[in-house]
């Protein structure tokens, strides 16, 4: 207690040294604080399922395709033949349903189709209600849903009465038995229905991959190998008792690992960046301490004189440290709590979990312990140095007050280039992920995404049970939206340029049997024509649909460069034929347009070419509207949804955003981990600025009465910046070339991050070293401008 109460003194008694120091600290443990709130959100806390560690969620997949969704006759195979599992499940979360609100206005609800036993699969119960099983889960059984709590608050605020109301979804009345806990979470649906009453439908034939996704729980002591094998062997027997699985293979993987595994990397790393902001602060305040130090050596040469051991003096140091860092805790968890709520309200879309995201009682802990080790780690090795002078020259020094020795100039000088190596690190990471998005923003996505709006439109199947009325509602809506005023262009696709959905097997004339080429995996689209003007993708060889390439005409196709170039080996493959694999009894389709390629999955990929069907001869029932117009988004919107209105009342307008949003959500990841370690380099550069700064005047301090001889002896003003400076550059140097080799050391874990740049960039290595020195050149500048104003005299006079 009597070592708290002194440190309490002490820094009240120092309250400018505390502030920098308090500050300094806050900014490390709260940068930490807040990326380990992402990482216990996202990575550590379990997934809101009963024994997640014990659930796969489960592929299929084809030599040139790792992962494709489930058949759904292959899953009831693998639930009869696999055991690895006590029992297997099957979903497809990414459904969307048209709805009326309490207002008569149409809304578009993302759901999810589920087997009967899913939620017993994941252990969820409900919150209200009931949950569906395998009673509802069969052909002709009674309309039922289960909503989650987000949707049961939002549009019937937590009424209990909603169990048991209808809810009308794409014309049909569900009623509503049951309400799922509020942290349950399965990608975005907001209500569930039962799969087995849609399977009568071709779409869950065997040679169909309607979007489904198994998820299986495994045995007790079933490991993921032993779970693999056994699907491998169930997948093989299906191969040889099907045609339509020859090659169709099956993989299964941790549910943490898919939920999480893109943003993974990108979190470590961003880990491992807030560690070296921490150890540069740690560094700065290390530097500060030794300053006081310094300042104290008569205190603790009087201490020693009169008995005190250097382990007391080390114990009542490091408790002043302690309560120092845990000021800036308490600091840091302040400035962590505000990044997180930002972040969380931001919403970036690469983040899952996000409503898991908050500074809970692990955070704090987590805080605690990180800033008692801090406090300790820079805490030690100032206070053991302190603690190491001899008593008499320490009482000596202090009667001086020269209060130093060359010993704690090296050890400041040495943290000085600690800090600048370290900060170098960063701005080297920084300046290649911003080198990196830079890239990705100049990367030609194949089509032009400015001036364009999109939206969904989805067509109920109650309303529109057949493909002629599905034709002519779009063929009507596209006629009204173009004769809008203010639109340039306008046409209707099945999927957006920067994200293909649909991938077909496909072969072409000629192909040899057996061959890679010889059944393709392919993305492919139906578009209405125009297509190709609305997005100004360029026609390189052919024409573009037309409104007569009808179901009574022979069948047409549009492919890309990429596809052209693989099955044929020239661009100008006009008038050649193509069809889908396995599928003799189809007529061929003519080549009668060759357009260029398109990043179709996302600016970091390469585009393996797609296929393009005429509207006019394949089945829409959902599709993306495009329109290029200047009419700015919150104009344009209202007149797209009076429009669509006219056509059906009842059709919802949904995700109206910009193409050039949709194309930035697709590098949302790239951009928040170049933004994050942006912010990191920029905290560690001004931490390294501070100590060149306090090292600097702290010798200046240190040699006054130099400076003071050598003016007096004639020594121009020019001569002791230059000499002030040098040194501030001279310690910079090293730290910039330390810090340098570090950084290429340590490259092969920023390259899986990059695009279109080395992780060993000397562009990036150049001009961070220069940004440092000249940052180094400031923050020693100004300590030597002051030496220049010494006045020899009072120099002396002070000695």
């Amino acid at each position: 207690m009597n070592d708290l109460k002194f440190a309490f003194r002490q820094l009240l008694k120092n309250p400018g040294f505390t502030a920098v120091a308090v500050l300094t600290l806050a900014l490390g443990i709260g940068a930490n604080t807040a990326i380990f709130s992402v990482l216990n959100g996202v990575l550590l806390s379990p997934l809101p399922y009963n024994q997640p560690d014990r659930l796969v969620m489960l592929f299929e997949s084809l030599p040139d395709a790792p992962q494709i969704m489930v058949s759904y006759p292959d899953y009831l195979d693998w639930r009869a033949r696999t055991r690895s599992f006590d029992d297997i499940a099957i979903f497809n979360g990414f459904d969307s349903f048209n709805a009326t609100t309490r207002r008569g206005d149409p809304e578009r609800i993302h759901g999810g189709l589920a087997s009967g036993n899913l939620f017993a699969v994941l252990g969820v119960g409900p919150a209200a209600g009931r949950l569906f099983g395998p009673a509802d889960d069969q052909p002709g059984a009674p309309a039922v849903v289960v909503i989650t709590d987000k949707l049961w608050q939002r549009r019937f605020a937590g009424d209990p009465k909603a169990i048991g109301t209808q809810l009308a979804l794409d014309g049909t009345s569900y009623t509503i038995i049951g309400v799922l806990p509020p942290t349950f979470t399965l990608y975005s649906a907001q209500l569930w229905l039962p799969l087995g009453r849609f399977t009568t439908s071709p779409r869950f034939a065997r040679d169909n991959h309607p979007g489904l996704i198994g998820i299986g729980r495994l045995k007790t002591g079933v490991t993921l190998a032993q779970m693999r094998a056994d699907l491998s062997a169930v997948a093989k027997q299906l191969q040889s008792e099907h045609p339509d699985n020859d090659n169709i293979g099956a993989i299964g993987s941790f549910i943490t690992d898919i939920v999480v595994g893109d943003i993974k990397p990108a979190l470590l790393m961003l880990a491992g960046a807030v560690a070296l902001v921490l150890l540069v602060a740690c560094a700065n305040v290390a530097n500060l301490l030794l300053g006081r130090a310094a300042a104290r050596q008569k205190e603790f040469g009087l201490r020693v004189a009169i008995g005190a051991s250097r382990g007391r003096l080390v114990r009542q140091l490091l408790t002043e440290s302690v309560v120092l860092a845990l000021f800036g805790g308490v600091v840091g968890v302040a400035l962590a709590w505000a990044g997180v709520k930002l972040l969380v309200a931001l919403k970036p879309e690469n983040v899952p979990r996000l409503g898991a995201i908050h500074v809970s009682g692990t955070v704090l802990g987590f805080a605690l312990a990180i800033s008692v080790v801090t406090g300790v780690l820079f805490g030690l090795v100032p206070a053991v140095h302190a603690t190491h002078s001899d008593p008499i020259s320490a009482l000596r020094e202090g009667t001086r007050g020269s209060g130093g020795g060359r010993s704690r100039i090296r050890m400041r000088a040495g943290l000085t280039v600690v800090e600048v190596g370290l900060a170098l690190m960063l701005l080297v990471g920084a300046g290649l992920m911003l080198r990196s998005f830079v890239n990705l923003l100049a990367v030609d996505p194949g089509f032009d995404k400015r001036g364009t709006v999109v939206a969904r439109i989805q067509l109920p199947d109650r309303q529109y049970r057949d493909e002629p009325r599905r034709r002519a509602a779009f063929e009507e809506l596209i006629g009204k939206v173009r004769a809008l005023p203010g639109i340039a262009d306008a046409a209707l696709a099945t999927d957006l340029p920067i994200s293909s959905s649909w991938q077909t097997g496909i072969t072409y004339e000629g192909a040899v049997a057996g061959s890679p080429d010889a059944e393709r995996l392919t993305p492919a689209a139906t578009i209405f024509p125009g297509y190709f003007h609305t997005l100004r993708i360029a026609m390189l060889a052919g024409r573009d649909f037309a409104m007569s390439d009808r179901p009574d005409q022979p069948p047409v196709v549009v492919i890309s460069r990429a596809v052209a170039m693989r099955f044929f080996g020239t661009v100008n493959a006009v008038g050649r034929r193509i069809r889908h694999a396995r599928a003799e009894n189809e007529p061929w389709a003519t080549v009668v347009g060759v357009v260029n390629d398109v990043k179709n999955f996302g600016l970091q990929g390469t585009s393996p070419g797609q296929l393009y069907y005429p509207s006019g001869q394949a089945d829409m029932s959902s599709a993306w509207l495009f329109v290029r117009t200047d009419t700015p988004l919150e104009t344009i919107g209202p007149m797209l949804r009076r429009t669509i209105a006219s056509v059906d009342r009842e059709l919802p307008l949904a995700l109206l955003q910009t193409l050039e949003s949709s194309v930035d959500s697709s590098i949302s990841q790239p951009k928040f981990s170049m933004v994050m370690l942006t912010i990191f380099a920029g905290i560690a550069l001004a931490l390294a600025a501070v100590g060149i700064y306090g090292v600097i005047s702290y010798s200046v301090a240190q040699r006054t009465r130099e400076i003071g001889v050598r003016l007096a002896l004639g020594a121009q003003r020019a001569d002791v910046v230059r000499m002030v400076v040098g040194q501030g550059m001279a310690l910079s140097v090293v730290g910039v070339v330390a810090g340098g080799l570090a950084a290429a050391a340590s490259g092969q874990v920023m390259a899986k991050h990059l695009f279109g740049v080395k992780s060993s960039d000397p562009t990036v290595f150049v001009g961070v070293a220069a940004t440092l020195l000249v940052v180094a050149f400031i923050a020693s500048a100004v300590p030597a401008l002051r030496a220049t104003r010494i006045d020899p005299v009072d120099a002396m006079r002070g000695e």
